[in-house]
């Protein structure tokens, strides 16, 4: 049985015993549809232009391909240069705020330069790791540091400083 809905097309398999859906597929491109896809892909992601659309993000992703509707990278000279002279002094998640994007990306972006910080550890940061371990987590002490949880965590398994085992309240 095929039915309309709004603008979609549902088809819908009956089997014997009970009514189930078991395709739903959307109904052809239309012109319009290409014109407001042109018109916004770039100011709208895949999930929210498959969500104006009744469809899948696979389903957008293939038209956008079709039409040769690329999103350009949006990493430019300006915030490559900002990378290259503050990614020693800053962590990711405070390049992702200023840049406004995200940590994964400032980190897939760091990579892509060849740029990486290598953390040396020193008295000073030890100290601060034996002084703080059980008051602070591993992630807020790699942000003071500016190094990563995980290099804070295996330091301080290394040192053998290990936080007693939470209790749950009943």
């Amino acid at each position: 049985m095929i039915s309309i809905f709004g603008n979609q097309l549902w088809v819908i398999k009956m089997s014997h015993t009970e009514k189930k859906i078991t395709t739903i597929s959307r109904r052809r491109w239309t012109k319009e549809d290409r014109e407001f896809l042109s018109l916004n892909y770039l100011k709208m992601n895949n999930a929210t232009l498959a969500e104006h659309f009744g469809t899948s993000i696979y389903s957008i992703a293939y038209q956008l391909q079709k039409l040769g509707l690329i999103r350009k990278n949006r990493w430019d000279e300006r915030k490559d240069k900002y990378l290259r002279t503050h990614y020693l002094v800053m962590s990711n998640k405070e390049l992702a705020k200023r840049l406004k994007t995200t940590p994964l990306s400032i980190n897939n972006r760091l990579i892509r330069l060849g740029l990486r910080r290598f953390f040396k550890w020193t008295p000073e940061s030890e100290k601060l790791l034996a002084d703080n371990y059980l008051k602070m987590s591993d992630s807020d002490m790699a942000d003071s540091l500016i190094t990563t949880q995980d290099s804070v965590s295996k330091k301080l398994r290394r040192m053998e400083l290990k936080r007693p085992p939470r209790t749950r309240k009943i």
